[in-house]
């Protein structure tokens, strides 16, 4: 039973590991791309401002209803842009983040993104989508009754993960819906104690519980 409970623990961190490397790829190419004047924020000076998972989802939504008046909440991750630091997400808070948007039971898709408390960006992904995304992958905001600094709080009182220093930096959070158990998950991402591994923590973001 032990070896059972031991070996979908390890499924499930493989699978928010690999949630978030090709998430934190698209990121950084989509950063790197040709901006226009249609989709990128004004490059005024503004204070570095950091803020938290629910807090990226309300800042972006009404941008994606701008855009589909049917679009819903598919996933939400930080981006790994800061500057190495001590102090990268330890309050809940990152200040670069890539909000998904989708229409259930199509291939329309939308992005998001982030860049010190403003919309830097916003993309439309659905010619990058080839198979219609189901309806049992997104979240309702109601579903969101706990927040990243919350959450953070529990998974450094819990233990077994440690802010990245070089890549993935910080704490790192990751917001998406299991299909399978139909839960609504908030991760909690760093790495382990000897910085070997990386290492996940994952909540019910609606109850709070921890994920076992």
């Amino acid at each position: 039973m032990k070896r059972c409970l031991h070996e979908k623990k390890r499924k499930n961190l493989i699978i928010v590991i690999f949630l978030l490397i090709p998430l934190l790829l698209v990121s950084v190419l989509l950063f790197e791309d040709n901006r226009t004047p249609q989709t990128v924020a004004s490059k005024v000076e503004k204070p570095k401002t950091e803020i938290t998972v629910l807090e990226a989802v309300n800042l972006a939504y009404p941008s994606a209803l701008k855009w589909n008046k049917n679009a819903q909440l598919l996933d939400v991750i930080n981006i790994d842009l800061d500057k190495p630091g001590k102090s990268i997400g330890s309050n809940g808070k990152r200040k670069y983040w890539n909000v998904q948007f989708a229409v259930p039971d199509t291939n329309l898709h939308f992005l998001v993104t982030i860049h010190e408390g403003e919309i830097d960006k916003t993309t439309d992904l659905t010619n990058k989508v080839n198979s219609p995304i189901p309806k049992e992958q997104f979240i309702k905001l109601s579903d969101i009754n706990y927040d990243s600094p919350q959450l953070l709080k529990k998974a450094v009182k819990k233990g077994g993960v440690q802010p990245g220093k070089e890549w993935a930096k910080g704490y790192n959070f990751n917001l998406y819906k299991d299909p399978e158990t139909n839960i609504t998950q908030m991760v909690v991402i760093g790495w382990n104690s000897d910085y070997k591994k990386m290492a996940a923590i994952s909540f019910n973001a609606n109850n709070g519980k921890l994920l076992k």
